[in-house]
């Protein structure tokens, strides 16, 4: 989260965004690969830097650009959760998301690959699945849910 709000900022200095965390405090290690978790853990933030800072951009004096993460443990399940109050997603691309090169994003600006390499690693790296719900104009939560232990899938590499 801090690596990518100094990546932001470091980008355009005016950046702002209210970070909060909401982290289960009795989370017992889950088997990952952290560079891949990392790689999407990031790409998720920074999507939803994107998206707030775009909707802080459209005027309105009294939005405050907030980007929340939080964490739960149901058992063998482990759940994070990635939740900004940008822009929000359309219904008609929420079903393309997770395909290579599909982006909302202008010319230049995305390649359309940070979502579908994020579903390889949360789904066939370690056996999990990922998830949004968004409703234009208010929010975007991506749900990561992964086991404990991690199963890749098998004939993938992971």
């Amino acid at each position: 989260m801090n690596l990518a709000y100094h990546g932001a900022r470091a980008q355009e200095q005016s950046f702002n965004i209210t970070l909060e965390r909401d982290f289960d405090s009795n989370l017992a290690p889950v088997d990952v690969v952290p560079q891949e978790l990392t790689r999407v853990l990031l790409n998720l933030v920074a999507n939803g830097f994107y998206a707030a800072n775009k909707r802080s951009q459209e005027g309105d004096d009294t939005f405050r650009p907030a980007l929340k993460i939080t964490t739960r443990e149901f058992g063998e399940i482990v759940e994070i959760r990635v939740r900004d109050n940008g822009i929000g997603i359309p219904p008609e691309h929420r079903q393309k998301l997770f395909q290579p090169f599909f982006t909302t994003k202008p010319t230049g600006e995305g390649t359309g690959l940070g979502l579908s390499i994020s579903y390889e690693i949360v789904t066939q790296q370690h056996g999990g699945t990922i998830s949004v719900d968004s409703e234009v104009g208010e929010f975007t939560e991506f749900t990561v849910q992964l086991p404990r232990r991690r199963r890749a899938v098998p004939g993938r590499i992971g």
